[in-house]
């Protein structure tokens, strides 16, 4: 069995390759010029896992309105038409947390409340996967990833702490820093996308520590630690809080223990 990941240029997904259970990726790029890349595993079972959208770096930027799109869910469609009426076993989705809105504690029962376009975007190709898995008899997963670090980030705010500190240039930080956010190492995520495709039924996911840290307290662990970083505070709108509800996590896949992001950052520090 092939196991397809669409978006090859994602930081996820070259994490995923690493590992022998995931076979080839294919970028958007590819697919949208030609899928008779993807034709020799008409003849086969495969799992899918979607890691294609809007790259991470430029989620704010709307100056190609009919790209964002495409990148974000057209690619999804056309994969999905093409293989509709060959035996897949298994479609992952990654999602983000963001279409929790603000939600204290995301539990994946909860209402979606997307407040942008991003998260919106997500919950659209949330429900186009799972129209077309129920209606094909498709096993899926919709995984609902909260703030991935680790691995070639370019993105989250803790490669933007050590980017800032070694290159000694100052960091931006949202209303003082103040924002609880649940960080998640992408090995983690790694080994639980491992764990999710010998597992059935798991129709929603949450992928996170369960655990909350705002980057103010990250800063203050640091500073305490003799790293000095300067900042810039910015004021703007943003979600307070945002930690996962990680009981299905913990009971389905048996995941408790994951990397701390204070851990990480000595490592990457030198502390």
């Amino acid at each position: 069995m092939s196991n397809i990941i669409i978006g090859k240029n994602s930081n996820l997904t070259t994490k995923l390759l690493e590992k022998d259970k995931f076979s080839i990726a294919i970028s958007s790029r590819e697919v949208l010029k030609s899928l008779n890349i993807i034709s020799k595993y008409k003849n086969e079972e495969i799992n899918i896992v979607f890691n294609n959208f809007q790259p991470a770096t430029r989620l704010n930027l709307l100056s190609n309105t009919e790209e964002y799109v495409t990148n974000s869910i057209l690619v999804t469609a056309k994969v999905l038409d093409y293989f509709k009426d060959i035996q897949i076993n298994k479609i992952i989705y990654t999602s983000s947390s963001s279409v929790y809105g603000n939600n204290i504690l995301c539990n994946e029962n909860d209402e979606l409340k997307p407040m942008n376009l991003h998260a919106s975007l997500k919950v659209a190709n949330e429900k186009l996967v799972e129209k077309f898995c129920i209606e094909n008899s498709i096993d899926y997963t919709i995984a609902r990833i909260f703030n991935m670090y680790g691995g070639d980030d370019n993105f989250s705010i803790i490669s933007k702490i050590i980017k800032a500190y070694k290159n000694n240039e100052e960091l931006n930080i949202v209303n003082n820093g103040n924002a609880i956010r649940d960080f998640i190492h992408i090995e983690d995520v790694v080994d639980i996308y491992s764990k999710i495709l010998d597992k059935k039924d798991i129709k929603i996911l949450n992928i996170g520590s369960g655990n909350g840290s705002s980057i103010k307290n990250i800063l203050d662990f640091l500073n305490n630690h003799n790293i000095k970083i300067k900042t810039k505070n910015i004021q703007r709108e943003e979600l307070k809080i945002s930690t996962a509800d990680i009981s299905k996590l913990k009971e389905l896949l048996k995941k408790d223990t994951f990397f701390e992001v204070e851990d990480y950052l000595k490592k990457e520090l030198n502390i």
